[in-house]
């Protein structure tokens, strides 16, 4: 079996801190005696190293206005078993699937607005860190201003798992294949039968 083509992120332990939700402007600050001090807010509850398949399809939501690294090359993803369980609760919800992904996945719009959505089939050997996802609540990462955040916290929900792929700004290009960016609201009118809203 190949090595997958970000393995050597795996010997780094920022990459763990950071799918733990740990700040990465503080990790300086975590690898020092002052350790103690940093802020974890969202992230992976307990990250257990995965490996994707290659060929399957992942997603992952992203602002709409951002370039190409950001967005293919941003860490956060999730299959579309995942995607699934955020669009069948929408209906239930009445949100519509920008809404429901930062509510399940713990997203606030300061961090990322998730209008948009990145559909990629994995087409080398990739590894993540994959897991439930943990709250967000306000501090020093989440300041709460926006008022479409309402100043509240993202609970995020735990039955939906997440993967965090380390180094993933390197190896998008390498690592992705038939990579599509759409608005979400495109996005979802594929699947109106599930969202229906």
């Amino acid at each position: 079996m190949a090595s997958p083509i970000n393995a050597a992120a795996f010997d780094k332990p920022h990459w763990v801190l950071l799918a733990k939700g740990f700040n990465w402007s503080q990790l300086d600050t975590y690898f020092s005696a002052r350790g103690g001090m940093v802020e974890r807010n969202g992230g992976i509850e307990s990250p257990n190293r995965t490996s994707l398949y290659v060929g399957n399809y992942y997603y992952r939501f992203v602002d709409i206005q951002a370039g190409a690294d950001s967005q293919q090359g941003g860490s956060w993803w999730i299959d579309f078993d995942q995607l699934t369980k955020i669009m069948e609760a929408c209906p239930s919800r009445g949100f519509n699937l920008s809404q429901m992904a930062r509510a399940f996945l713990a997203v606030p719009w300061e961090w990322n607005h998730a209008d948009g959505i990145v559909q990629a089939v994995v087409q080398k050997p990739l590894d993540a860190y994959e897991g439930k996802g943990r709250p967000v609540q306000r501090g020093k990462t989440y300041l709460g201003a926006s008022p479409i955040d309402g100043g509240g916290n993202y609970p995020g929900n735990p039955n939906v798992i997440q993967l965090f792929i380390p180094d993933m700004r390197s190896a998008w290009r390498q690592a992705l294949s038939h990579v599509s960016v759409k608005p979400v609201h495109d996005f979802a009118r594929r699947y109106r039968n599930i969202i229906r809203v």
